[in-house]
Order: C-alpha cells, then sequence, then structure tokens
C-alpha cells in the first residue's frame, strides 16, 4: 500500500512541477507562409524539425506521437533559448543543453549530449557518411537499417518535394548547420532513443548538408550521442499539456517519410 501511496504522490508533485514548467516554456512564433503537411503516426520515420527519427514496428502509435511531440518541443524551447545572430550561429551545445533540459521535465531520463570534434580523413566528407559512421557504433541489425533507410529515403526525395525544404530550411543557416539522426525502439516497457548528432563550423555559406561533399579545409565537425528513455506512463500526465503547447507547430516541423 505503501509503496501505491509513493507513486501517486510522486505522479501528483511531478504534473504539477510539469505542469508549470511547459506553462512557462517560450517558444518561436509560428511561421508565416509555410507549407503545412499531413503527420501520422503510422510513418516508421519522420522528419522532426531538425531531427531525423525512425521507430521500431513494435512501437505503438500513442507511443510514436509522444517521442515526436516532446521532442518537437524540446527543440523548439533550444531554438528560442539559443536564436541565431545575424551570420546564423547559435551556441549548439547550448541548445541541446536545453533540448536535454525540456525533456527531463516531460518524463524522459536523459543527460546532455557530449560532442567531439569528429576527425575527418581526406580532403572531402559528406554529412550523411559522417553520420551513419557514428550511429553505427550505437544501433544493431533492424535499428541500424531503420536509420540507413531513413537516410535514404529522405536522399530520395525530388529536389522540390515540400518535405526536403523543410529540412534544409531548418537544419542550415547560412554557416552552421545542425542534424541529428535517431532509432526509437522499446526496451523493458521503456521507449529508448538512440541518436546521433553532428553539427557543421564554417565561414562559408551552404543550404544543404546531407548528400553533398564538403572541403575539410572549410569546415569544422563536431559529433555526439545519447541514449534516452521516455516512460510513457509518467509522460501521459503532461501529454494534452504538451500537445496544446505546440498547437499548430506539428504540421509545420514534421512531416512523415516512406521507408
Amino acid at each position: 500500500m505503501s509503496g501505491c501511496v509513493s507513486d501517486s504522490i510522486f505522479k501528483a508533485a511531478f504534473k504539477r512541477t510539469a505542469l508549470h514548467y511547459i506553462d512557462l516554456l517560450e517558444l518561436p512564433d509560428l511561421p508565416r507562409n509555410r507549407a503545412v503537411n499531413t503527420v501520422s503516426t503510422d510513418s516508421a520515420a519522420c522528419i522532426n524539425n531538425r531531427m531525423l527519427q525512425s521507430f521500431a514496428a513494435d512501437l505503438t502509435e500513442q507511443q510514436k506521437s509522444d517521442v515526436l511531440n516532446s521532442t518537437l518541443l524540446a527543440q523548439l524551447a533550444a531554438d528560442k533559448t539559443y536564436p541565431k545572430d545575424a551570420s546564423g550561429r547559435y551556441d549548439v551545445k547550448g541548445w541541446y543543453n536545453k533540448f536535454s533540459e525540456v525533456l527531463l521535465n516531460l518524463g524522459w531520463v536523459t543527460q546532455s549530449t557530449a560532442f567531439w570534434q569528429y576527425k575527418i580523413h581526406g580532403k572531402s566528407f559528406s554529412v550523411d557518411r559522417a553520420i551513419l559512421e557514428i550511429i553505427n557504433g550505437l544501433l544493431q541489425n533492424n535499428a541500424l537499417f531503420l536509420a540507413q533507410a531513413t537516410i535514404n529515403a529522405l536522399k530520395n526525395l525530388p529536389e522540390a518535394d515540400n518535405k526536403l525544404t523543410i529540412f534544409k530550411f531548418n537544419t542550415c543557416s547560412d554557416q552552421m548547420g545542425n542534424i541529428s539522426l535517431g532509432v526509437c525502439t522499446q526496451k523493458n516497457s521503456l521507449v529508448e532513443y538512440n541518436f546521433a548528432a553532428l553539427y557543421l563550423d564554417t565561414k562559408k555559406q551552404f543550404k544543404q548538408i546531407l548528400f553533398i561533399d564538403f572541403s575539410t579545409s572549410d569546415f569544422k565537425l563536431f559529433a555526439g550521442t545519447n541514449t534516452i528513455t521516455l516512460n510513457s506512463d509518467v509522460y501521459s500526465l503532461v501529454r494534452e499539456q504538451v500537445a496544446k503547447k505546440l498547437q499548430d507547430r506539428v504540421a509545420v516541423y514534421m512531416a512523415g517519410l516512406d521507408i
């Protein structure tokens, strides 16, 4: 009985604190004149602002929705806290710290994403090859296949496809790029999200972060990895408030990918 009482007290305290936290979060204004998309939890992969996210087949539609909404809210709060300057630069490490802070307040177990300077061999590199190389150390078997299929699905989109336009706009500024690729799986009744993140720092302008070759003399590349988990039972206490806070942003920042 005491365990049940303790659990009830924890949930009540968490909900009260989390709802207050969400209410105080500042988000960027809803973009004007941006195309909207139909986002379905049937999709096995999704463009979610700066993140490419894919989902194992055993995740429920509710679990997918929880991941998509909570991580979008965390990204947008980070966008607001660390805005771009006139040259398109911003504090990417600070951005990921804010991302983690928000998720912690929504029921995720997470730590900050630690970055290191990525060693590039040769005179050129492409970000899609680099991020797959990094996530190869995190994932195995079907999860690794999902990550590779997600990259390929994005690569195969027509140049004029609105999904690709969304992705380019959200991942690139004039002199910086910020992208992550991850896979969500189910583990011990929790959602486990493994992702690799990369960001570019350069003095040259670019409009596309994936599928093109960069000269190593022009760019610095930083990489980070993280494994975070979501307790859907705890998140259910704030699910409605998160959706309310996002309003119409889901259809602007997300798009499903066919893999």
